[in-house]
């Protein structure tokens, strides 16, 4: 469990740096790459996260050969090994109460998350209706065919809610407010919702979940989920603008600023959200009416990559070799067979010396 939690905390320090990071150069390199690659390394990102172990980098060119040790010291080390872990006996239930904390922290934000959606789904499915209207219908079906979606994904209208989302894992849902839509905007909107469906958004945004949940101690994430977010929404406009012309993003965004006057009522962190925020509409409305294509970013997706398993790989060697304990209790598994045989020699020349010394005693009572 030590070690568990050694690595829980390694990979967030690791990954706090690494977003932080992203998070400020992020304006400069939103100008230059693809709105959708700049959300697949915030996915990354939010992978790494997640999973704390990073594999060890040990490149040749810093490899540093370990000069031999002589054996006395190495038995004395040994010995020293052997003494600490009799006293770190005594730290094991401070290790115990920590896992016990993390692991109450994350059962509460879990349940919340889990209850906080329970009560939305709850809540939508008594006041929304399913949409009967055909020629709705049939503009959903279009749309689902042009992005090439197979399955069948529902819609309804709700009272409860003042924007378009996307809600349900495994039988999809398009949630639409009570207002008037044109059937150029509703395109707009369903296409929007339906790229989330397609690209698998709501199941990312579990994955983010999971990541707030395993590192809540740590207010660095928070901030990733929130970018994150933010982002998956402005990816989403891209896709949806693909080679549209001035018209039609100016009517793309003045949908998003007749949503934002409508504000949020019920939202959730499990579903999608059309409404991205009245302090974000300046940015997103710009980047909507930005018609320039940017570059792909494979190489930033890479550069990404290597980061986190670099900071991660890094962050653990410094720790490794900054643990005296870590190394001595190495190398005694290596000379624990030595140290034994030393002392079952050590133990049988005292035995002799003191089978003589006896002797001297007796013949000289004699």
């Amino acid at each position: 469990m030590q070690g568990f939690l050694v690595t829980l905390i390694q990979c967030s320090v690791s990954m706090s740096l690494i977003t932080l990071m992203y998070t400020a150069v992020r304006p400069i390199l939103s100008k230059r790459y693809a709105a959708k690659w700049m959300y697949r390394v915030w996915l990354l990102i939010a992978a790494g996260w997640i999973f704390p172990f990073r594999p060890q980098i040990d490149p040749l060119i810093f490899h540093v050969p370990i000069p031999d040790i002589p054996v006395a010291f190495a038995q004395s080390l040994s010995f020293m090994a052997v003494r600490d872990m009799e006293n770190n006996w005594a730290t094991i239930p401070l290790w115990w109460l920590l896992a016990a904390i993390w692991g109450c922290g994350v059962v509460s934000i879990v349940l919340y998350h889990a209850f906080r959606h329970g009560r939305f789904i709850k809540t939508i499915r008594r006041w929304s209706e399913p949409v009967i209207d055909v020629k709705v219908l049939g503009i959903l079906d279009r749309v689902r065919s042009e992005l090439g979606i197979n399955k069948p994904v529902g819609l309804s209208v709700c009272e409860s809610i003042t924007n378009p989302m996307l809600v349900g894992f495994f039988r999809p849902v398009i949630l639409l407010p009570p207002m008037e839509l044109s059937d150029d905007v509703l395109s707009l909107i369903l296409k929007h919702e339906l790229i989330h469906y397609k690209r698998h958004d709501l199941w990312y945004k579990a994955m983010i979940l999971m990541a707030t949940a395993f590192h809540w101690f740590n207010p660095v994430v928070y901030i990733m989920a929130k970018a994150a977010a933010k982002q998956c929404e402005i990816s989403c406009d891209a896709l949806v603008l693909q080679n549209a012309d001035h018209q039609r993003r100016m009517q793309y965004g003045e949908t998003i600023i007749a949503v934002v006057r409508n504000g949020a009522k019920v939202q959730t962190g499990l579903s999608s959200n059309f409404y991205g925020g009245k302090k974000d509409l300046k940015n997103r409305i710009s980047l909507i009416m930005d018609p320039k294509g940017k570059k792909a970013g494979i190489l930033l997706f890479c550069l990404a990559l290597a980061g986190i398993l670099w900071t991660g790989s890094a962050l653990t060697d410094e720790a490794n070799a900054d643990d005296p304990q870590t190394s001595i209790a190495t190398e005694t598994v290596t000379w624990s067979y030595d140290s034994d045989s030393h002392i079952d020699n050590e133990v049988t020349r005292l035995k002799e010396l003191l089978r003589r010394y006896a002797n001297n005693l007796d013949s000289s009572h004699k």
